[in-house]
């Protein structure tokens, strides 16, 4: 793509990448040394797991588990970095990262771009979404890449009067509708957010479009 701009990970999102492998190797490299202090508290002192560390090579043991806490670092900096939203926008189309997955989504079916609670969201011509995701860069970076390359930003959900409070007795929306609703209720209950993602993107096939406020599912039609 010709003249496009890149939006990468947040501030945040960066500080949390380099520093999990720093933080968790020197945790590593000084575990030894509190283990010492550790032992020396009566209710610890008889602990067989201590007592195994500390009989070996202190300095050997603190590499290891340097060593160890650096690669487990790098691991939760690699997830970190895969979970975050990335996109490439161009005057065309826009080209979307996130999870490990692409996604394209062209210029001609986009109608309008917003940003609700540190999420970026794109609505599609039937007002469904396309793009709803969470990210780190600041609603003004996000506004102006969006208007540079001559997409219509809005700076509110144009549909929020059309939402409403979903309840388990509502039957507007159908029997299947109402199941889905049900069990991503549950799903937001138990903190499961993944299951309560895709339970999302299922409704919004089903044309149905539901945004979160606390524990309260709000609903609009498509």
């Amino acid at each position: 793509m010709k003249n496009t701009t890149t939006i990468g990970m947040g501030f945040l999102e960066k500080l949390i990448t380099v520093l999990f492998p720093i933080v968790l190797g020197m945790i590593g490299w000084f575990l030894p040394k509190l283990l010492e202090f550790i032992k020396r508290i009566p209710i610890f002192s008889d602990q067989k797991v201590i007592e195994l560390l500390l009989s070996f090579n202190l300095f050997w043991v603190s590499i290891i588990l340097m060593s160890v806490g650096g690669i487990i670092g790098v691991l939760l900096s690699l997830t970190v970095y895969s979970e975050a939203l990335k996109m490439i926008v161009g005057d065309q189309e826009i080209l979307i990262n996130k999870d490990d997955k692409e996604k394209k989504i062209r210029k001609s079916e986009v109608k309008e771009i917003f940003m609700e609670d540190n999420n970026v969201v794109i609505t599609g011509n039937k007002g469904q979404e396309l793009l709803s995701e969470k990210t780190d860069i600041k609603k003004e970076k996000i506004r102006e890449i969006f208007l540079y390359h001559h997409y219509l930003w809005c700076e509110q959900d144009p549909y929020v009067d059309e939402f409403k409070l979903w309840a388990l007795e509502d039957h507007l929306l159908g029997e299947n509708t109402n199941s889905i609703l049900y069990e991503r209720r549950n799903a937001i209950r138990e903190g499961d957010k993944k299951k309560a993602k895709n339970l999302k993107m299922d409704l919004n096939e089903l044309g149905v479009v539901v945004k979160d406020q606390g524990k309260d599912q709000y609903v609009r039609k498509i």
